[in-house]
């Protein structure tokens, strides 16, 4: 097994659902406002201080750029048209692209991006030279570009006003606890967007923004999986990211013991993850053999044949099973799991989070983000979300590091699933409904690694006007 990076991305997007048609016989045009809603609520556009992860790849990536970005094939150009490094992987040279105009007119330059990423990492050694940035490490690092791809390193330059400017599609016009206002940036090395301004409404519980995206209120939503079916059968279509989100089961310390392997193998055995992902979540998720779903792994299938032993005696004891009070893809995971647990002859009960006084719980449904990454990076990043608490209680072993083989990446997820205390369930994607006058052009709405590709959509004549 050779190092990879998405090994299988045409697998996964193979399986999801696929989406109405969203290029339709059309001649897109300029002009109008885009108008979204989200749930979250943020209150800065600082790539360093903004903590959602979702939040980042969706709102920041349209206003601050990387050197490089990632989408669904892996790493791609963005400021910097190329790089190179030495045979040790110590000294990177990267390339800056010509002409690119900042949102407050200036033009960039290699001099700026080295200062700035000297202030971030200040281990690293970044000077400017013409139109190149150079980074001298440390210690050698393949994978510094993949590093240079996150959003903490977006290029957000520092103004004499104390604000900041990038360089992406659009331009921020103001922001509060309400709304996010952006314009299109005109002199954008990309393109000018089709759309004239971008509205997002902030704070909108999920259900008002599928009502909103039903009565044509808004123009894109992010919707959950079990609504598919009712957003497609009222006309709308649908578009959808690669697997991003991962659910599992994580057993309590106090249920993690050896005389409890027959009650956590009852439950992992009990669990029909391929009806969970193609009925319940409406084919919007992928079965979850491993941590890591197939696209970013590939090696998430030789996961599936792990020794799973069935329980030697019948689990007299309740399981409770706490979900997030919020989550509704959690608790319509946990109901079915009950379900199918009980058919198997084992007691359990869904629990919501601070529903009161409530019994300790023996497992949790955890949601976890995927960063669309190189497998070690990511199951790393897995593992955090996961708590260090989970993790020590099957094994003390180091996480592997920046550079780790994928063949010691595998071994070492294959050792996090042992003993099912860490029971992956579902990859669930990111879907989204789209209103009548939103159209795209070459790229979809939503990128497979989640962002939103707002520069490539355009808003039909007849009704384009602002609201």
């Amino acid at each position: 097994m050779t190092r990879s990076k998405f090994a299988s991305c045409a697998i996964a997007s193979a399986v999801l659902l696929a989406a109405a048609p969203l290029v339709r016989a059309a001649r897109p045009h300029y002009g109008g406002t885009l108008v979204m809603q989200t749930t979250g609520v943020m209150r800065s556009l600082d790539p360093v201080s903004s903590a959602d992860e979702a939040a980042r790849a969706r709102i920041l990536s349209l206003i601050f750029e990387g050197l490089v970005r990632v989408d669904g094939a892996g790493l791609q150009p963005q400021l910097a048209s190329s790089w190179e490094h030495d045979a040790r992987a110590s000294r990177w040279r990267f390339t800056i692209r010509s002409s690119v105009v900042l949102h407050d007119g200036s033009v960039l330059d290699a001099t700026r991006v080295a200062s700035l990423l000297s202030v971030r990492e200040r281990q690293w050694k970044v000077n400017g030279d013409g139109n190149t940035v150079i980074i001298d490490l440390d210690r050698p690092d393949v994978d510094l570009p993949w590093i240079l791809a996150d959003a903490p390193h977006a290029i957000a330059l520092g103004t004499g006003e104390g604000s900041l400017v990038g360089s992406g599609p659009f331009v921020v016009e103001g922001i509060d606890a309400t709304r996010i206002l952006l314009r299109a940036h005109d002199n954008y090395w990309g393109g000018r967007p089709f759309v004239d301004a971008v509205r997002i409404e902030q704070g909108r519980p999920p259900r008002e923004q599928l009502q909103a995206l039903e009565s044509g209120r808004i123009d894109m939503a992010l919707i959950g999986p079990t609504d598919v079916r009712r957003v497609v059968d009222r006309g709308r279509r649908i578009t959808a990211s690669r697997a991003l989100t991962l659910y599992a089961l994580v057993f309590e310390p106090h249920r993690s013991q050896s005389n409890d392997d027959d009650a956590r193998a009852a439950l992992a055995a009990s669990i029909d993850r391929s009806t969970l992902a193609t009925v319940l979540l409406q084919r919007q998720a992928l079965p979850a053999d491993g941590l890591l779903p197939e696209w970013i792994s590939g090696y998430g299938m030789l996961l599936h044949d792990r020794p799973l032993p069935p329980p030697q005696r019948r689990v007299e004891r309740p399981l409770i099973l706490r979900i997030d009070a919020g989550d509704a893809i959690a608790r319509a995971l946990a109901e079915r799991i009950a379900v199918d647990a009980h058919e198997r002859g084992l007691d359990v009960t869904p629990q919501v989070a601070g529903s009161g006084l409530t019994p300790r719980p023996d497992v949790r449904l955890v949601r976890v983000r995927i960063e669309p990454t190189t497998p070690d990076r990511a199951l790393a990043s897995v593992m955090q979300q996961i708590g260090a608490r989970a993790i020590h209680l099957v094994t003390t072993e180091q996480p592997p590091s920046g550079g780790t083989p994928l063949e010691d990446v595998f071994r070492f997820e294959r050792t996090l699933l042992r003993y099912n205390i860490i029971v992956p369930v579902v990859h669930v994607a990111d879907v989204y409904g789209l209103g009548d006058r939103l159209e795209s052009w070459n790229e979809p709405p939503v990128s497979p690694t989640g962002a939103w590709n707002l520069a490539a959509v355009w808003l039909r004549s007849d009704r384009s006007g602002s609201r």
